[in-house]
C-alpha cells in the first residue's frame, strides 16, 4: 500500500489528512491520498496564479512537446495504471489499459490541434458600414488558471481531456480527481511531472 502525495508546483506533497482508497471489488486498501486543507488549496492557486506567466510565455510548439512526452509517459506505464485503474474503479484490466491508450491519443490530439489555433482578421464593413476600411485582429489567449474536475468512471481519459487542451492553449491547470479515481489521477499528475511541465 502507498500513501500517494499531490503534485503542488513541482513538488510532491502530502498533507495533515488522508483518504484511503478501497477497491469496490473486493475492499482491497490500496493507498492513501492527501486530503487538502483550505490553506493548502489556497497556496496551490497563489502558486498556479505565479506560474501562469512563464507558461503561457511558451511558444505552443513548446507546450505541444511537453504534452508529446507526457503521453509517451502513459503509454510506457499502461499496464502499471491500468492496473491501478482496474481495481480502484471496478473496470475490466482490457478497459482500463484501454483508457490510458486512448487517453495518451487524446493528448496527442490535444497538442497537435493546439497548433492549429490561430487567430483571425476580420473586415469592419461585416458589422459596420462605416467601418468598411477597418480592420479588425482577433489574437487567442490563455484564459488562465482553469480547474479540472474529473468524475469517477473515466478517471485517466476525462482527466486528460480537460487538462491537454488547457495546458496547449497556455493555461495553468488544478486538478481535482474523483475521490475513487484519485490513485489513478495522481499517477496521470506523475507522468506530466515526468515529462518535465513545469
Amino acid at each position: 500500500m502507498t500513501n500517494y502525495q499531490n503534485l503542488v508546483n513541482g513538488k510532491w506533497k502530502s498533507s495533515e489528512n488522508e483518504i484511503a482508497i478501497y477497491s469496490p471489488i473486493n475492499q482491497e486498501k490500496l493507498g492513501t491520498v492527501p486530503a487538502m486543507s483550505q490553506a493548502e488549496v489556497d497556496e496551490t492557486m497563489k502558486a498556479a496564479r505565479a506560474a501562469l506567466p512563464a507558461w503561457r510565455d511558451l511558444a505552443p510548439v513548446e507546450r505541444a512537446a511537453y504534452l508529446h512526452k507526457a503521453a509517451d509517459i502513459l503509454e510506457r506505464d499502461k499496464e502499471k495504471i491500468g492496473t491501478i485503474l482496474a481495481k480502484e474503479v471496478a473496470k475490466g484490466i482490457k478497459a482500463a489499459i484501454g483508457e490510458v491508450v486512448r487517453t495518451a491519443d487524446l493528448i496527442r490530439f490535444a497538442a497537435e490541434e493546439g497548433l492549429r489555433i490561430t487567430g483571425q482578421a476580420m473586415e469592419g464593413g461585416g458589422f459596420e458600414a462605416a467601418s468598411k476600411n477597418k480592420l479588425a485582429v482577433v489574437r487567442r489567449e490563455p484564459v488562465g488558471v482553469v480547474l479540472a474536475i474529473a468524475p469517477f468512471n473515466y478517471p485517466v481519459n476525462l482527466s486528460g481531456s480537460k487538462i491537454a487542451p488547457a495546458l496547449i492553449a497556455g493555461n495553468v491547470v488544478l486538478f481535482k480527481p474523483p475521490t475513487q479515481g484519485s490513485i489513478s489521477g495522481l499517477l496521470l499528475a506523475k507522468a506530466f511531472d515526468e515529462a518535465g511541465i513545469p
